[in-house]
């Protein structure tokens, strides 16, 4: 099996499938707790464009920045792409276009958007540095690349021996389906200096768990969702796994949960 069927397959019948049950929560949750970071970001860049913006988000998962977009920009265009499209919807905004398929099998021409958007997506993508290139070649002069993605970087330093084990199974479980959950700490912005971006910027938030708050509803959706792989393939057992989740009762627990590592950069004006 190449490296290119088995990050389709966990998108198709694996953990990440919109097959799976809590698949749909997972992806809201998700938006929950990063939206306003993503946001935030993604309306700094958006105020230098016109209001004809041509936006692209690619893996749009459920929706929200997607609809965001359309919102932000009524004049321009949208084009919403995703491996699986069954959570998007085209009637949403009249200016929105959803596209179901897989980005390594996906161009456009050059110049085709002023703003593309991707999120927890690259990170599961090996290609990663030469799709990030190709990625950039379809922006239009002066219009703006934003790169975010997972990492799980703070987990090393955790004071807490359960949340670290359960952190350190599910990276060691997306790492043997392909994924990097640190690419974006080495290689953000650096990568888009690499596909010739300029204006670059950086920005790292880290969420926490212990609060109660759409953090730790996520992981506590997440771990569930994972339990079944986790546990069969010996990471974790499902002993510590409800160890590690019996911590969000505990009033003195509060951590680092992960960061999201956002990087932007600009195509050179003409």
């Amino acid at each position: 099996m190449t490296e290119q069927e088995s990050v389709s397959d966990q998108y198709s019948s694996g953990v990440l499938s919109h097959d799976v049950p809590t698949e749909l929560d997972r992806l809201r949750l998700l938006e929950e707790h990063l939206d306003p970071v993503t946001l935030d970001v993604l309306g700094a860049r958006a105020g230098e464009l016109p209001a004809t913006a041509r936006c692209l988000e690619l893996g749009a998962g459920a929706g929200s920045v997607t609809r965001w977009m359309a919102g932000r920009f009524p004049a321009g265009t949208v084009t919403a792409v995703d491996i699986d499209v069954r959570y998007l919807d085209a009637s949403w905004a009249p200016n929105l276009e959803v596209r179901e398929g897989d980005l390594r099998l996906l161009d456009f021409p050059a110049g085709s958007f002023d703003l593309i958007h991707a999120r927890a997506l690259f990170m599961h993508l090996p290609e990663r540095e030469e799709l990030v290139k190709r990625v950039a070649s379809w922006l239009a002069p002066g219009g703006w690349l934003v790169l975010e993605d997972i990492g799980n970087f703070p987990k090393a330093t955790s004071p807490y021996p359960l949340w670290n084990k359960a952190m350190t199974a599910v990276a060691d479980l997306l790492s043997s389906q392909g994924e990097d959950v640190g690419w974006a700490r080495r290689r953000q912005p650096a990568i888009l200096a690499d596909a010739g971006l300029v204006d670059l910027g950086l920005a790292l938030e880290v969420f926490i768990v212990g609060d109660g708050g759409p953090t730790e509803r996520f992981w506590r959706i997440f771990l569930g969702q994972l339990r079944p792989a986790l546990v069969a393939r010996e990471l974790i057992t499902d002993a510590e796994i409800d160890a590690a989740l019996a911590l969000f009762g505990d009033p003195r627990f509060v951590d680092a949960a992960e960061a999201l590592v956002s990087a932007w950069g600009r195509q050179p004006a003409m």
